[in-house]
């Protein structure tokens, strides 16, 4: 009976533990699902995150694809076109395309667009000469017209060598012509009017002249340091700027005036020699400045870097050692630009005092005194002869001004 009880009990307990076994096991099939399904969403999230970066990066892709072909500068990403679109712009219009390229444009201005409407006339040999129409939109019917027989002809030229498989594309070569219309447009259209081409001619003289003038004055900043060696003077620099400069022009030989060549003559340059106009308001001591500084550079040259010693400045006294290329006009013939400058300070020892009392407008401020009495502390040798005689003439020119109450 004992016996019966203690196995009841025994079975009693194993069926508990059992029953807590398969508990544990159950919970362990649970947390081992829940873990494989968060691996699961985490693969899963990458995977979304991989194929999103690689659309965007398709797709940015596709959109500078798109925006580069559009760009003007398409041009330089297909350089071999360029010789080959450009020519025949000028052939459809009759043109000889070994012409001067300067004159190519004012030919183009001299073929007015045709009365009738159409975009080209048709020769006796059944050649068509194209007349566009330079001075309307690039969408008018018969510049759409030019333009596709551009295209047509370069889409045509693809047995040609220079014609690489990346240039043969009908947008690139359209965009690259398109740009180039707008290009030669603009020049043809200046041609067609005469105020026009006026104003661009002043503005490549300007242009040209103002890079004369930047090239002395950077001469002259060159020359600074030795200046203010021999002199003891500091911030010379401040007086320097282009603006504040000669003109330096070039001589029309075949409109020489008689006074001009005698002139030239007189300070032993020739053909080729540059005329130095002069500034109105300038003062004789800044003149003088400027010109030790001009004589400084070209000793620095013709002496290996240096304008040193002394010695050597005293005997270098004729203006053909130190490679001067330019004669001074006369005084009267002064250019009446102002002293306007965005970067410069216009001291008042560097403006001529009548000048300034004339132009009320001209702000000047105090300082570089020293400039006040340059001409009498100016080094023997510091001026090259005909530097002497120009600074001579300006003082007998001032003096005769004021005795005549100009």
């Amino acid at each position: 009976m004992g016996q019966n009880n203690y196995q009841q009990q025994l079975l009693t307990e194993l069926q508990k533990m059992n029953a807590r076994l398969t508990a544990v096991e159950s919970a362990s099939q649970i947390i081992l699902a829940n873990q494989q399904t968060s691996t699961e969403h985490a693969q899963q999230h990458d995977n979304i995150l991989k194929e999103l970066l690689e659309s965007i990066d398709a797709m940015t892709a596709s959109w500078t694809s798109k925006s580069t072909t559009g760009k003007k500068n398409i041009a330089n990403k297909h350089p071999a076109l360029k010789p080959i679109i450009h020519p025949i712009f000028f052939e459809l219009c009759g043109i000889d395309v070994n012409t001067v390229r300067g004159e190519r444009a004012e030919l183009l201005a001299k073929m007015p667009p045709l009365e009738s409407g159409d975009p080209y006339e048709t020769t006796a040999d059944g050649v068509k000469v194209w007349r566009p129409r330079w001075t309307s939109k690039i969408d008018d019917k018969v510049n759409a017209l030019y333009i596709a027989e551009v295209v047509q002809r370069v889409w045509d030229n693809e047995t040609k060598p220079e014609m690489a498989d990346e240039d043969y594309n009908r947008t690139v070569i359209t965009t690259i012509a398109k740009s180039y219309w707008r290009n030669l447009s603009q020049q043809v259209s200046t041609h067609m009017s005469t105020e026009k081409t006026q104003k661009l001619t002043n503005k490549q003289t300007n242009s040209r002249r103002r890079g004369r003038r930047q090239t002395v004055t950077s001469h002259r900043r060159e020359a600074v340091p030795e200046f203010e060696r021999s002199y003891g003077y500091e911030g010379s620099a401040a007086l320097i700027d282009t603006d504040y400069g000669s003109d330096i022009l070039s001589c029309d030989e075949n409109n020489l005036s008689t006074d001009t060549e005698k002139r030239r003559q007189g300070q032993n340059q020739g053909k080729g020699s540059w005329r130095v106009v002069g500034l109105e308001w300038r003062s004789l001591n800044y003149i003088a400045f400027l010109r030790v500084l001009d004589g400084i550079y070209r000793r620095r040259n013709s002496q290996g870097g240096s304008a040193e010693p002394a010695v050597k400045r005293r005997k270098v006294t004729k203006a053909k050692d130190e490679h001067k290329t330019s004669f001074d006009a006369h005084p009267s013939d002064m250019s009446p630009r102002l002293p306007k400058s965005g970067k410069s300070t216009l001291f008042n020892a560097m403006v001529r005092q009548k000048w300034l009392h004339e132009h009320k407008d001209i702000t000047v401020v105090e300082g570089a005194e020293w400039l006040e009495e340059f001409c009498k502390n100016i080094h023997e040798g510091d001026l090259v002869g005909e530097d002497k005689k120009y600074i001579n003439e300006l003082e007998e020119w001032d003096a005769d001004e004021e005795d005549n109450g100009v």
